[in-house]
């Protein structure tokens, strides 16, 4: 059959259009992400009125300040005291989107954090809330979450405490300059505290068209494979270091990788040619993995094409921040070792025990331990190994000084070094016999 120049033009047109995706407006995490005020968006809490009076809102004042037991500082919104420090009778608002709301007063109204964005200009739409993540993991005794636009509540939700973030979605419509879109959470009950972990964005969609069901972007099942969301309510960032790292390993066609999250990112390369420079090594490392994530990007890595002879993995610890148990961790290691199989039959893997915390809220330590007793169980000692370093970073006392861990989780450069000559010998024995040679360094990704 023959189609006519403007037939193919048309069904290019219709094909266009059928692809067509939204466009993010704003993303409520960029926002508390970011140190100085976003255009559009304020972040206040309702001392003495209700929600649906915006005019008694109280604005919250982004400071940083000092994390407990670290030399780090971390972004936070709240209300000064007059010693310039956050009062902990109000509400605030972390940098990676948690809400802190203290117990409301038993005669007086519920206290909520809200965040507004303000219209800046007619939408060409219809506008959404879309992928809302809210996650409420210590009150039993619930989370309120409302949406509200222009002072008119639009959805009530009661959170229960559970490990998968709650989902929600609310059409908001065709808007105009200056319409305001607000999300306030809450306390179920007064005289109890809240909050939780919030996330969404605000996305414009061509008329006639929808978004598909909102995605978990915070809290994933063990068992699905999928990017990390950065604050701008995409993972085009992700998706973009995944790409460059895949044009690293087809150049430089290592023999040594090292795949993992942030200790395994922030590794020198310097530190890596000085001892591995014939093996051409190259880092995957991106902070934050979790084993999900991982497994999505092994799938898109070209190990097939590649000469690798050892696969280092150092993952699982955001996992139990994201209250993962070590079974499932471990569960998710074992299925990244069957993907390296697959794509290299021919290389070993060498799996390293996660590192405790330098100071630890209880279980958490614990349940390192748990976890590195069932990785150490998934090592058959002919193409699968086990390392735990973890013991050559504590001091003869067993603690972990800060010049090793400086914010409690990351090694610094004593850290490194401690952890090589410890991993070192190991490598050695699994690595093929080559004389030591200078190889040019890799190519940061970025």
């Amino acid at each position: 059959m023959k189609y006519s120049r403007f037939s193919v033009l048309l069904l290019a047109a219709l094909i266009v259009v059928a692809e067509a995706r939204s466009e993010v407006i704003a993303s409520f995490w960029q926002m508390a992400y970011s140190e100085k005020p976003t255009d559009g968006w304020r972040v206040a809490w309702n001392p003495d009125g209700p929600l649906e009076q915006s005019a008694k809102y109280s604005d919250l004042t982004a400071v940083r300040c000092k994390m407990p037991n670290s030399r780090r500082t971390t972004l936070q919104r709240g209300v000064l005291d007059g010693n310039g420090t956050l009062r902990e009778d109000t509400p605030i608002l972390t940098s990676n989107g948690m809400a802190l709301i203290p117990e409301s007063p038993a005669d007086g109204p519920k206290r909520y954090l809200i965040a507004s964005y303000t219209m800046p200009r007619d939408s060409l739409g219809l506008v959404w809330i879309n992928d809302g993540n809210f996650q409420n993991l210590n009150v039993p005794a619930g989370v309120e979450l409302k949406i509200f636009l222009n002072g008119t509540l639009l959805k009530d939700l009661t959170v229960g405490k559970d490990r998968v973030p709650t989902l929600f979605q609310q059409a908001l419509g065709p808007l105009k300059k200056g319409d305001a879109i607000s999300v306030a959470v809450g306390p179920a009950k007064t005289g109890t505290r809240s909050g939780g972990l919030l996330r969404y964005t605000l996305e414009e969609w061509q008329d006639g068209q929808s978004p598909p069901p909102p995605l978990n972007t915070v809290r994933l099942p063990i068992d699905v494979e999928r990017p990390q969301f950065g604050p701008d309510g995409t993972s085009a960032v992700y998706e973009a270091k995944q790409a460059s790292f895949n044009e690293t390993l087809l150049a430089r066609k290592p023999e040594l990788v090292f795949v993992g999250d942030s200790n395994t990112s922030r590794w020198g390369m310097e530190m890596f040619e000085e001892h591995f420079s014939p093996y051409r090594p190259v880092n995957l490392g991106i902070g934050g993995d979790c084993v999900q994530n991982v497994a999505w990007r092994l799938r898109r890595t070209p190990l097939e094409a590649v000469p690798v002879k050892v696969v280092v993995f150092l993952i699982g610890a955001a996992n139990l921040f994201s209250k993962n148990t070590p079974e499932e961790i471990a569960g998710g290691i074992e299925k990244l070792v069957k993907i390296v199989e697959g794509k290299a039959s021919g290389a070993k893997i060498l799996l390293l025990g996660v590192f405790p915390l330098r100071v630890s809220v209880p279980p958490h330590n614990e349940n390192v331990q748990l976890l590195n007793a069932k990785i150490q169980a998934l090592a058959d000692g002919k193409r699968v190994f086990f390392l735990d370093v973890g013991p050559s970073l504590a001091e003869p006392d067993g603690s972990i000084s800060p010049e090793v861990m400086p914010d409690g989780g990351h090694v610094a450069m004593p850290g490194y070094l401690r952890w090589m000559d410890a991993m070192k010998p190991t490598l050695q024995s699994l690595l093929p016999s080559r004389p030591q040679e200078t190889t040019a360094g890799q190519k940061d990704p970025g």
